[in-house]
């Protein structure tokens, strides 16, 4: 499935299901927003998808109090 143009936003992308879900997402050919509260390992996972030609950014914060 292409999906060129389009952007994902993947919570808990910083590791595990989130991680591999985002990754393959950025195969596809979207650009992803990797969203964690861990921001190391955040950023790890935009390495990975900038590393494999994709485009993404980390956004970080915590969104239970909203």
């Amino acid at each position: 499935m292409s999906l060129n143009g389009k952007v994902a936003v993947v919570t808990g992308s910083a590791s595990g299901i989130g991680r591999a879900i985002a990754l393959q997402l950025a195969r596809d050919g979207a650009a992803v927003a990797v969203w964690d509260l861990n921001g190391e390992r955040a950023n790890e996972t935009v390495a990975m998808i900038t590393a494999i030609g994709g485009k993404a950014i980390h956004c970080g914060g915590n969104g239970a109090g909203a």
